[in-house]
């Protein structure tokens, strides 16, 4: 049995072994790869897997934006600070040997790349979690692997930086210009952020960002920010995000926006605490911040829910055709 095929088998260990990997993995991650298995869970590409007509899926659920996971094998995880020893990882998984648990797979995938283990296991899952997804025609014919656009920073500093206001240059200072709170939407680009100001929902500091960020991102909207939004009331989940730090800034997350985050899916991935009052992922229209606050957008949105997948089954709108 090949690699692939014994991780196929091993899907209901995801959840216990993430929890074992999370307290081994450097903080500046930990936060991190809970929100990539938030905005890779294994459950939405088993559902998107099940469509007989994919432009069918596509309506039914609402999709908006590329979300399948073999459209972004060596990209992915670019929020990660081991995002920058992918290469070595990736490489690590052919010479994985099939066999074992999961946990012990991701450890071994983890040595084999021999890079500092508190970066590689959680890159080691992601890897796998990739291949499980993509299989391995894509996973080892995806574009060469890059460490795209990095900082130089230490881990600690990458900590240290998020949450962080702008702090402008002497020469900025000299002009008059102030220290001014941010959401960080972009840690490895210098102007990879939007002003905030304190107390405002994150929709609508970004809604204040005229860059064409529309060009980038088909989703979002002219002079309208970096953060697709098709509402402000948490009707549409166009808007949810992970935040990376400042949690501790944001607003608890309400009833009604719990209960939203559930409806759309979000919350239906291992790793995740829903029941935290600040949990990783939240809808930026229902969030306010305080202050500075580093966040990731989604590629991708969607309406997947229990309710609506149950509406599925019931009315056969979408057609179960593989496992």
């Amino acid at each position: 049995m090949n690699l692939f095929d014994t991780v196929r088998l091993l899907d209901d260990e995801w959840p216990r072994m993430l929890d074992q990997l999370l307290p081994r993995v450097h903080p500046v991650d930990r936060e991190a790869l809970r929100i990539w298995f938030g905005i890779w869970p294994l459950a939405w590409h088993q559902l998107a897997n099940q469509a007989a007509d994919r432009a069918q899926f596509e309506k039914f659920y609402q999709v908006n934006g590329p979300y399948q996971l073999r459209d972004h094998v060596d990209t992915s995880h670019h929020f990660l600070f081991g995002h920058r020893y992918w290469t070595a990882v990736k490489s690590s998984v052919a010479t994985a040997k099939a066999g074992g648990s999961l946990k012990t797979l991701v450890e071994a995938v983890s040595a084999a790349s021999q890079a500092p283990p508190e970066f590689a296991l959680g890159m080691a899952a992601i890897a796998l979690m990739t291949l499980r997804q993509v299989g391995p025609a894509a996973f080892s014919g995806a574009a060469a692997a890059s460490p795209g656009r990095l900082t130089s920073s230490t881990p600690e500093q990458v900590l240290r930086a998020r949450g962080s206001d702008y702090s402008p240059s002497l020469g900025e200072r000299l002009r008059g210009k102030r220290a001014t709170p941010r959401v960080i939407c972009d840690e490895a680009a210098p102007e990879g952020w939007f002003p905030l100001i304190p107390s405002q929902h994150i929709t609508t500091a970004a809604e204040l960002d005229k860059r064409p960020h529309h060009l980038a991102d088909p989703r979002c909207y002219e002079g309208m920010g970096i953060i697709p939004v098709d509402c402000r009331s948490g009707a549409c989940g166009t808007c949810w995000v992970g935040v990376l730090g400042g949690q501790e800034r944001l607003s608890e997350i309400t009833t009604f926006e719990r209960q939203r985050m559930e409806y759309f899916g979000y919350l239906d991935a291992p790793g995740l605490d829903s029941e935290t009052a600040r949990p990783v992922l939240r809808l930026a229209c229902q969030a306010q911040a305080f202050g500075s606050v580093s966040i990731v957008i989604p590629p991708w949105n969607a309406v997947w829910g229990k309710s609506r997948r149950e509406r599925a089954a019931a009315d056969g709108t979408i057609t179960k055709v593989t496992s």
